[in-house]
């Protein structure tokens, strides 16, 4: 198996405990994706994703509208273009930071759909293509348009706010780190505050991180992530 197809299975198997939603399993493939935009090989996908931030930007401009959401989507893909790989990108700031400006994107772009009157379905559909276009490898994307495309408008409703969605993109981002952790190069988990590289340990460390907040959902029912944000709060406190 690739090694790409190895980190979107992963991403899957790690938040599908806490989100089993198509729309979140499709965010998790985009966090675990994204990680990689730091090499060579994927500027193609950065030129796109420049090119779409571009056009988004005049076209809301041209509406009177923010443009924001394609100003953030330049922004993203220059930071990217100037990353060095398996640097800042790959670290647990580096995934912080990334999943942030993309639940922004993400939240921000769905609100602008919804502000046109685009059924809910359709806006949340929307942000799942474009993202995957943006970044996905050319021999997922079609599977991953497929699945997606069946998946949106085939299961229940979904409640979507910006802690669900940076959290599955973060958990997806986290899911590569762990793997690459087991590679014989390893990782620098606190770049740039710490250059020190970790593997195995720390991989099974997080592993083991991942599978207590697990069990905590699975045996402590009241404590459930898959609610509205006021319910999630309510519950806690």
């Amino acid at each position: 198996m690739s090694s790409y197809k190895k980190h979107i299975l992963f991403a899957l198997i790690m938040v599908f405990p806490f989100f089993p939603d198509v729309y979140y399993l499709s965010l998790a493939v985009i966090g675990a994706s994204v990680v990689d935009l730091d090499t060579s090989f994927r500027y193609r996908n950065l030129l796109i994703m420049a090119l779409c931030g571009g056009v988004l930007a005049i076209i809301l401009q041209f509406l009177e509208i923010t443009p924001f959401p394609g100003i953030l989507l330049i922004s993203i893909a220059f930071f990217f273009f100037l990353a060095q790989h398996r640097g800042f990108v790959h670290s647990i700031p580096g995934v912080c930071l990334t999943s942030f400006c993309l639940a922004v994107f993400a939240l921000s772009f769905q609100a602008l759909l919804l502000t046109f009157k685009i059924d809910y379905r359709v806006a949340i559909y929307l942000t799942s293509i474009i993202m995957g276009v943006m970044i996905l490898n050319r021999g997922l994307l079609i599977l991953y348009i497929l699945l997606v495309s069946l998946g949106i408008f085939l299961t229940p409703e979904t409640n979507f706010n910006f802690l669900y969605i940076y959290t599955a993109l973060f958990v997806g981002s986290l899911s590569h780190l762990i793997l690459d952790l087991f590679s014989g190069s390893g990782v620098k988990l606190f770049d740039p505050l710490w250059k020190h590289k970790y593997g195995k340990i720390a991989g099974l460390f997080l592993l083991t991180l991942w599978a207590i907040f697990v069990v905590i959902f699975n045996f402590f029912p009241e404590i459930n992530l898959y609610l509205p944000l006021d319910q999630f709060f309510n519950q806690i406190y």
